[in-house]
């Protein structure tokens, strides 16, 4: 486990993807995913529709799931990694890899500058 971090109950993962969607109205989606790809606490943002199937919703948590298990393989060469983050056409989506080998997967209109959000998120997670 990362120094500093404890591993989150169910209630505390909820109030963590609350307090994401409270740092900016641009934050779509706010959810944590454990190792196997299933969003155990949070989601859409109320009033937001998906971009992608509920069908897909399930494909993409266990593609971060899987994508977070292959980063921690390469930890000891260049360290944890902090965060990740893809910009597509349509979203910026990014991960932060937390305890127990879960993640905060957010997505944040592509419009809408992220730095501050990244700044914000990595604070509540110290």
């Amino acid at each position: 486990m990362a120094a500093g971090k404890k591993k989150q109950d169910g209630s505390s993962r909820a109030e963590l993807c609350s307090k994401v969607f409270a740092i900016d109205p641009a934050v779509r989606f706010a959810g944590v995913i454990d190792k196997m790809g299933k969003l155990v606490a949070g989601g859409m943002r109320e009033g937001l529709r998906p971009l992608e199937s509920v069908k897909d919703m399930d494909r993409l948590y266990l593609e971060f799931a899987l994508r977070n298990a292959m980063r921690r393989e390469f930890d000891a060469e260049f360290g944890p990694t902090i965060y990740a983050m893809s910009e597509r056409e349509k979203i910026k989506i990014a991960t932060f890899p937390m305890p127990g080998e879960e993640l905060l997967l957010i997505s944040i209109d592509r419009s809408h500058p992220h730095d501050r959000i990244i700044s914000r998120i990595l604070e509540l997670l110290r």
